[in-house]
């Protein structure tokens, strides 16, 4: 248990380490950046007219409180414009699922001979996009401003393209090209980088997760971690529009958007199959279908433009909610399992319910202010929440990698200790060397294989006159020599084994059969070494070998017969040999 304890705070230790590392990070780089001129915020003076009425006069933006724009609805927003002293700079603001015109009251050559103003829209975004796809996605609006607009009236006017496109507005911020983005990005510096980080460690997983499954754990939780990663940090870069910035698609960013929100059920619970067995396993594997399922038709809806993603964010935060409570309530009615779980990691299932509940609260808490502001209050800028599922979705997925080490680690000793209860099971005790059942274990297994195979029968002789004459010990000690001088020969062999008291089996399969021969050869050279260095006793055995084609739709236990009967024959020979040189001595005596 101490062990474990000391591992936890560790892992945990070693989490705020990383989190305290990001923040440190981005705020030296907050910190150290200048810009080369003054951004200037427009905050005062501007009049505001919803659907025609005037609502506010002379106002500052963040005393306004806007009502929510419908589709149909527009918004205009009017002031004087301060003095423009270069051509480089521009208008930077945000919209969402908005049409935007802007005009600037100014003087035309031939409106100055009529002594009369003109309009003129020096921009405009989204009514061609609206009309091929009936969506206009959020952007953030870059408006060229030249010093002929200095003290003009400048009138911005928001078209809503949907129900509740919005309610509450962004800063307009004045100031030269590179600066507004340098601005936007170091605004938004904790996104990005926990976006980026979390898309690029997911692609990792993703792509050494097979090789992980197959040659380690057969797990999936792997490759969960890392579509779960991939996921969060697709959403929180596309949120923040840095996939528009990267290749000028709007479209394709709020798909990426909406696409990656409504898989991360499918990832995450994806992580709870591969930890919970039995009913709960296959419910969970339902509710994935199910959702793969509602995902594929939203899809379509989407891409047909019968129903775009945009104006199904209600349905889509609903089942959301929907699947977060039925989290909730498995963890509830399974909290035995991170109590008390046998054959279990408990330490890896700690770190994943951490991950889980740090997400929930964070993301939720997101939510609600979103929906709060937008809906209920009615000011502040939305779009400014969305920090709390960054730090939620950074906290979950290194939750999620601690996780897995720990799952691993626990594995890694689970096959430790069946390899060693293996070993104990299979493992001749005295010579290290396969015991009979290992030996029987593999003959099957080449029966069925049916590939050609050459089984080698040994008898070790004089075994028992060792044991009766110098005693045990010194018969183990012959064993024992003997089981290294059959590794040490035929070392390329698939299989050498006791099969009890004096008798080995070796097999060799396929082209290792081939060299049968030679391997003999050397049997006969390294015992005649061995016993050149030994003063107890002498080594010598008799043997037979025969090939898996000389007893054709044979199993290997009759190959094996036929290489033991040729064992025998061997052993006759040397008893025979022994009898006659015996008789030679008598006589010689005589």
């Amino acid at each position: 248990m101490k062990f474990r304890v000391n591992n936890n705070l560790i892992a945990i230790g070693f989490l705020l380490l990383i989190v305290l590392g990001i923040f440190s990070f981005i705020k030296v780089i907050d910190s150290s950046y200048q810009y080369s001129s003054d951004l200037v915020t427009l905050d005062d003076g501007w009049t505001v007219n919803y659907n025609g009425v005037e609502i506010a006069n002379n106002k500052n933006l963040n005393d306004v409180e806007f009502p929510v724009v419908n589709e149909g609805d527009s918004l205009t927003l009017s002031r004087v414009l301060p003095t423009i002293p270069t051509d480089s700079l521009c208008l930077y603001f945000y919209s969402t699922h908005s049409i935007v015109d802007v005009n600037v009251r100014h003087y035309s050559e031939r409106s100055k001979r009529q002594d009369k103003m003109e309009n003129w829209q020096i921009y405009t975004y989204g009514r061609d996009v609206y009309s091929q796809t009936t969506e206009v996605p959020n952007i953030y609006n870059h408006v060229l401003l030249v010093k002929d607009y200095s003290e003009e009236l400048i009138t911005i006017t928001f078209h809503g393209t949907r129900e509740a496109s919005f309610s509450s507005l962004s800063p307009f911020i004045i100031g030269n090209s590179v600066d507004i983005l340098s601005y936007h990005l170091l605004s938004n510096t904790i996104n990005l980088f926990a976006g980026v980080f979390l898309v690029v460690l997911g692609l990792i997983l993703i792509v050494i997760s097979p090789y992980m499954f197959l040659y380690h754990n057969k797990e999936s939780r792997l490759f969960f971690s890392g579509l779960t990663s991939l996921l969060f940090g697709t959403y929180i870069v596309a949120r923040f529009d840095f996939i528009d910035m990267l290749i000028n698609n709007q479209l394709a960013n709020a798909f990426c958007e909406y696409a990656s929100f409504i898989c991360m059920p499918i990832s995450i619970l994806g992580y709870f199959i591969s930890i919970f067995r039995g009913k709960l396993k296959r419910f969970l594997k339902l509710l994935v279908i199910f959702d793969f399922l509602l995902f594929a038709g939203m899809t379509i809806l989407h891409l047909s433009t019968i129903k775009r993603f945009s104006t199904m964010t209600s349905f889509i935060q609903g089942y959301i909610v929907a699947e977060t409570i039925t989290v909730l309530i498995i963890l509830v009615k399974n909290r035995r399992h991170f109590k008390n779980s046998q054959n279990r990691n408990l330490s890896s299932d700690m770190f994943f319910l951490i991950g889980v509940v740090t997400f929930i609260v964070f993301s939720s808490v997101d939510i609600v202010l979103f929906n709060y502001h937008k809906y209920s209050s009615n000011r502040g800028y939305t779009r400014n929440y969305g920090n709390g599922f960054t730090f939620g979705a950074v906290i979950f997925v290194s939750c999620l990698l601690i996780s897995y080490m720990f799952y691993s680690i626990y594995s890694s000793k689970i096959s430790s200790l069946q390899e060693r209860l293996s070993d104990f099971a299979y493992t001749d005790p005295l010579t290290g060397l396969s015991n009979r059942a290992r030996c029987e274990q593999v003959m099957n297994v080449i029966s069925q294989d049916r590939s050609i195979y050459v089984i080698i029968s040994i008898d070790l002789n004089k075994l028992k006159m060792v044991n009766d004459t110098y005693g045990h010990h010194e018969g183990d000690r012959l064993l024992t020599g003997f089981a290294t001088i059959l590794t040490d020969c035929f070392w390329d062999a698939n299989l050498i084994g006791r099969m009890g008291g004096d008798e080995f089996v070796v097999i060799m399969l396929g082209e290792h059969a081939s060299s049968c021969t030679k391997r003999i050869h050397e049997f006969h050279s390294l015992m005649s070494d061995w016993n050149r260095k030994e003063q107890v006793f002498q080594y010598s055995a008799s043997y037979g070998y025969a090939y898996s084609y000389e007893v054709p739709n044979a199993s290997s236990n009759e190959v094996y017969m036929l290489a033991d009967s040729r064992m025998y024959e061997m052993k006759k020979e040397h008893h025979g040999r022994k009898e006659m040189e015996q008789e030679m001595e008598v006589n010689a005596n005589a």
